[in-house]
Parts: structure tokens; sequence; C-alpha cells
């Protein structure tokens, strides 16, 4: 596999292949990348979740796919869909009081959450509303959970359990990590309540969340996740899980989650009555976001910031980097008062996204962002260790009861997906870079898709964002009026677009369009303002032109690299009216690539992603020189114990060549990525998910050098490949 690798470091970057599913969309910003570039997609009852494909296989004459190949290039064929709609039982919280020593409470059944006229009493209404990952390290080989908020108010964690002997499959001849079993881990909301930790009281009511966030990596012993009730109050959880390798299949690991800080936000505005003729409902799902960490030796410190009525706040989260790891006291200290405020008026779903850095000003560190309203964008520069809170006062002072004549032009048409791009040394960095995209794509909306990066950057190129190619062609497909009616399916004919694949629907409607076009193009030729007889129609009135396509944008994100970006949409007809079936809409998901430079931090999944779709950096012992030279002290303690292993088939010798070790009869056994001893059996070691080389597990060290047992738990790790530093699939 190595040898492969370094081959393929003269590969040009592959193509990101577009994909189409069957499926309704019923939230926006409903897609999102892990820090490991899995991708999850947010369905009406359901989650998809794509695994990205790093094997370094023999390529088609194109360089683009593999022969034989027919799924998406970036990701396997098989993705994960597990519902998220069904109620759960209160009961499964209680391992996290049980954990914690605390005496489990909860309610025996759901009759919904918080103060809501509805929701208050319980609905069946449980559509994905919100989903996000978390921090790598909360699940199995340090890999991420999924947090998942539905209608009912509710946050699910879903995390992959313990799997099987084996953790693999085998997939067109390579490995490939498996998907199965992944199981809600926990909950909170609704009748879900979670222990407290020590000097916290309890809240002890049930909850209706409407907008949560995980807090960027702390790269301490806990992650922290935020959420936000209906009663404008904000919730900080601590999150801590452990793994066993030896775990029964499906196990969930264990977790430690406790409730350590609970704060008001209701910002400056006083709550208008819904009988005031100026009430507007300003509420939004993505309420909450959180500024990278500043470290400051001994604790760290982030701004979170939150949607209230026409106010954005800022408030400062410290958290102390000492303590004893199974202190319940995990000193999280949240700031008195917010540290700043913006009046501004905002409607339905807005939110904040904040640039990946922070900036070195005289006298202080800054960090900056990006507000959407939705409407309209306004950026944002906010130092740390500065408080200047905002007093009571209602919209009419500061001017945002009603919206400005730039939210009315924008008014009908919300962002949805909003991504900051890393910042460049190249360009002015008075302002954050950032792409945006709109909910409705039509051929006379064009700023349905808007950045303020320069057309073309070292790093940025927006000629080649190929999503925007794609969709901007769709839209302005047009043919004459009476071609396009005939083009139309009738409703509930078996031609209707319900009862095709989305596979099939792309070639029809292709084959349809090219045959309808190339014999309408010869006519106009031979008559450039009336046809005689196009596709039987006589007097074809060719000046009468009308576009086909509109599309629907529902979100939008970016790579943990910030090299490429993914944009889920569906497709509609201009031309008929439609309706949403169970059988799923038309669509698809599209990805573009701008190179941005290189991030640090990055898991090796990352770096790897970057690498074969973004121009990135080689990745050392996957596409560039491996880390050999710090694995040698460690393979010479195994070096005599390597020299000294027999071919189980024949008894002979082995001989190391390399990654392989062979005896002279041509049995061949693959080397330990750590140690190059052979792997001389099947389930005694791990395979990486990226470079797909073995390492053996610890317990089988132990037997073959029980001697170095204190090396092996110190230098070998039961997570991380010893090759590239990839995680493991099994």
């Amino acid at each position: 596999m190595r040898e492969k690798s370094m081959a393929a470091m003269t590969l040009k970057p592959l193509p990101l292949e577009s994909f189409n599913l069957a499926v309704l969309p019923k939230t926006t910003h409903n897609i999102s990348w892990s820090p490991d570039d899995e991708l999850a997609i947010a369905c009406d009852d359901c989650v998809l979740i794509y695994v990205p494909d790093f094997s370094l296989l023999s390529t088609a004459e194109n360089g683009n796919t593999r022969p034989g190949y027919d799924s998406p290039r970036q990701y396997d064929e098989a993705a994960l869909r597990f519902p998220i709609a069904p109620l759960k039982s209160p009961e499964l919280n209680r391992h996290l009081f049980d954990a914690v020593g605390q005496e489990f409470t909860g309610y025996t059944f759901f009759t919904g959450g918080g103060s809501g006229v509805v929701t208050g009493h319980g609905s069946t209404l449980n559509h994905t509303v919100a989903l996000g990952w978390s921090p790598c390290g909360l699940g199995r080989m340090n890999r991420s959970v999924l947090a998942v908020l539905t209608a009912g108010g509710i946050i699910t964690v879903y995390c992959q359990g313990a799997s099987e002997v084996l953790g693999s499959v085998k997939v067109h001849g390579r490995t490939a990590r498996t998907l199965r079993p992944w199981i809600p881990t926990w909950h909170v909301g609704g009748g879900f309540l979670v222990p407290t930790a020590v000097n916290h009281e309890p809240s002890d009511k049930k909850e209706y969340i409407t907008a949560f966030s995980w807090a960027r990596d702390t790269h301490g012993k806990f992650s922290l996740l935020s959420y936000m009730n209906d009663d404008d109050e904000i919730v900080l959880l601590s999150v801590q899980s452990k793994h066993s390798s030896k775990a029964t299949p499906g196990h969930p690991g264990t977790w430690k989650v406790l409730e350590v800080a609970r704060f008001p936000a209701q910002g400056p505005h006083p709550i208008v009555e819904k009988t005031d003729p100026d009430y507007a409902y300003n509420g939004s799902s993505f309420a909450l976001s959180w500024s990278p960490w500043l470290d400051r030796g001994s604790s760290k410190t982030s701004i979170i910031s939150y949607v209230a009525h026409n106010y954005i706040g800022f408030r400062q989260i410290t958290i102390d980097d000492g303590g004893d790891e199974d202190e319940e006291a995990l000193g999280v200290q949240v700031g008195r008062v917010d540290a700043s405020g913006v009046c501004l008026y905002l409607s339905s779903d807005a939110f904040v996204v904040w640039e990946d850095k922070i900036w070195m000003r005289p006298g202080s560190n800054v960090c900056r962002g990006v507000i959407a309203s939705p409407s309209k964008v306004q950026a944002f520069e906010l130092p740390f260790d500065y408080t200047s809170p905002m007093s009571t006062h209602k919209t009419d002072r500061c001017g945002t009861t009603y919206p400005s004549e730039e939210d009315m032009m924008h008014s009908g048409n919300p962002i949805t997906g909003l991504i900051v791009h890393p910042p460049s040394t190249s360009q002015d960095a008075s302002t954050p870079a950032y792409t945006l995209v709109r909910l409705s794509a039509t051929h006379d909306n064009p700023t349905w898709h808007q950045t303020n990066v320069p057309e073309i950057t070292p790093h940025y190129n927006t000629t080649n964002l190929n999503w925007a190619t794609e969709i901007s062609q769709t839209i302005e497909h047009q043919l004459p009026r009476a071609l396009a009616r005939r083009q139309q399916p009738s409703p509930g004919t078996k031609q209707d677009a319900t009862s095709f694949s989305s596979d099939e629907l792309d070639s029809s409607d292709m084959d349809e369009s090219t045959d309808y076009e190339s014999e309408f193009s010869q006519a106009e030729d031979e008559n450039p303002t009336k046809t005689k007889n196009v596709l039987g129609i006589r007097g074809l009135d060719i000046s009468d032109q009308v576009h086909l396509n509109r599309i629907r944008i529902w979100g939008m994100t970016r790579s943990p690299g910030g090299g490429t970006s993914a944009v889920f949409t569906s497709q509609h007809s201009t031309l008929e009216l439609e309706r949403d079936t169970f059988a799923g809409l038309k669509c698809r998901v599209l990805f573009g690539v701008h190179p941005s430079p290189p991030l640090p931090e990055l898991s090796t999944e990352a770096k790897a992603w970057e690498w074969m779709y973004a121009s990135g950096p080689p990745v050392p012992g996957y596409s560039g020189p491996g880390l050999d030279d710090e694995r040698e002290v460690l393979r010479d303690q195994f070096r005599t114990i390597a020299k000294s292993q027999l071919c189980v088939f024949c008894g002979l010798g082995l001989v190391p060549s390399g990654n392989e070790s062979r005896c002279i009869n041509g049995h061949v056994f693959e080397n330990c990525a750590n140690t190059n001893v052979p792997v001389l059996a099947p389930n005694i070691s791990h395979t990486c998910g990226v470079c797909g080389m073995k390492c053996l597990k610890a317990e089988e060290l132990y037997k073959i050098a029980p001697r170095l047992k204190d090396i092996i738990d110190k230098d070998i790790s039961e997570e991380h490949c010893g090759g590239c530093g990839g995680k493991f699939s099994n």
C-alpha cells in the first residue's frame, strides 16, 4: 500500500463527483462535514452518513473513477441511513446517572416539553431540525459523534457502537469501513434529564430545545455541548466518553455527561406580546455558535454567540485545563454579562459563522465572523477580555423594529448556507472571506450565490466552483414554450417524476433534452424566425422561450481543511405544480473546490481529503514520505522478534521486504506498521481506514513480547495507525 501511495503522489487531484438522492428535505442547514470528512445529510425523518473512500487503487484512463466502480468516487457506495423520529424511553439516560453516582431522575413518558401551546403537550411532528458533529475524541477510535435535534425539542447523540470481530468489509477488492451499528447513546430535552455538576442546581423540568452547537475542540479531557431552550436559557454540558476494545458488539461505550452551567440569554430588547402590531417571530434553530479557543496556558477561553430578539449576544466562556480527570467540578466559568452585542433586524433562522483564526492586535486578541440576518450579512470583529454590555432598551431606540430596504429586498430568499474561508496572507484581511447561498436559485435571481472573495486569487478561483456552474446551467436551461410543455410528464402517469429513481430521471431527462435541442437547433439554423416543422409541431415560435427548472439550496458546508465545499439541492419544475411525496424529491449533493492555505491541527483523514481533492500537501505515510524515522526506535525493539517469526503454512523463516514479509515458498504476510512484525493470523490486528496498513493489537504484542509491555503501553496507540496516523476502521 505504501508503494501505491508514493506512486500516487504525481497524480492530479481527483474531481469531486455529484450524486443523487431521493429524499424529502424539511429543514435548511441540513448538510455537515465531520472533522474526518464524514458527510451527514438530514432528511425528513432520517439521517444519511457517507464515509470517505481513501483507497489508492488503479484508476481509469481519465483518472476520475476506478474501472467497474459506479458510485461517487469520494465516498463508499453504501451509506448509513437510520431513523431519528421514534420516541425513546427516558430510561436510556439511566447509565449517565450511574456513571456519576447520582440518583436517576426522569419522566415515565413523553408529554412534550417547554412552554409552547403545542409542544408543551406533545406533538407527533418529529422531523430533523438540525444536526452537528462533535470534535474528535468522543466516538470509537477517537472519531466524532453526531448530535441530531428533532422537532420534538430533543437532542439525540448517535455513536458507532462496538463492532463485530470484523469491523471492516471487502468492497471491490479493498477494505472499507463498515458503518453498523450506529446507536443512540443519550438524549437531552423533553423528558430526558442529565446529571448536574457539583454545586450546580438541577433544572428538573421538561425543556423544549430550540438550537444547539458543539464547542470547538478543547484538546482536553472533555467536550462542551451547548443548547438553547424556549425559555431563552443557554445550557452547557460537559461530555466525556471511554470505549473499550473488548466491548460486546453494539456497546455504546461509557459516557459521563454533566450540566455545568445555565444562564439567561434574552438580550436587551423586552419581549413583545404576540398581540402587538410590531410583533414578528424571529426564532432560530441555528442560534448558537462558538469561536475558536484562545489558549492562555492554564486555561482556554472561547466566545459563544447567540441569537435573541433582534440581537446577537456574545458571552465569554473559560475552561480550566487543570484538575483531576474524574473531578465533577470541571472548571467551566461563564461571564456574568455579555461581552458585547449587536442590535440588528433579524428574521427567522438567523445565524453566525466564525472565522477559524484568532488575530493578534496591539493589546488584545481578536476573533472575527459573519452574521446572517438571514436576509443580509454583516461582518464583525470582537476582542477577548473586553466587556461592553448593552443596557435594556426597546427596538425603537436602536432602529431594529422594522427591516431595512436591503432586508426587504431579500426577505423572500433567505441565506441557507454560509462558509468562512481560511484567511490568506495574500489578500486584504479587513473582512473575513466568505461565500453564501440562498434558498431559491432561479434564472432571474442573480444573488442566489454571493462571495466577497476576488474573482481569482492565489488560493481561490470562483470560476471553478463546480456546484455553482451546475446550478447555473440547470436554471438557465430553456426551450420554446410548446416544446417545454410537451416535455413535461403528466402527474400520475408512469412518466411521473416520482416513479423514477434519481439516476433514471437524470438519464431520461438528458436524452429527451438532447433530442429536443438538437432538432430545435437544426430548425433554428434553417429559419431563424419561425420553424416549419419541429417534432411534428408546425409554425413553432422559437422567440417564446421559457426556463424549465428552478433549484432550492437547502444547505452548504465546508470541509475541515477548507479546500472543498458541498451544497444540498433539490430540482423543481417552473411549469408544473409539484407535491411532496414519501418517494422524495429529485435531490443532488454538489461539490466545489477552492484550494486554501493549509490549516493546522487537521486529522489525517482531513489532510488526506485535501490532498486528494483540493491540491493539499502530501500526507506522511499516505501520499508522502512515511513516519518511519519516528518509528525506527520502536521497530529496533522488535527487530529480533520480527526476524524470529515463522510462516504459518510451511514453517520456514520469513524475510522482510518493505511492508511485507515472505518465505521462500512465496507465502506473503503484511507487516505491522508500528513494529514491522509480520501479521500471521486474522483478527489480531487493526486496519487503518486511510492507508490500509495493519497494526497488531496490544494484546497480541503482549503475547509475543511480554517484556516490552511498558513500551507497548506508552508508544503504541489502540486508535491510530503507526504508518500515517489515521484512525483504525475496526
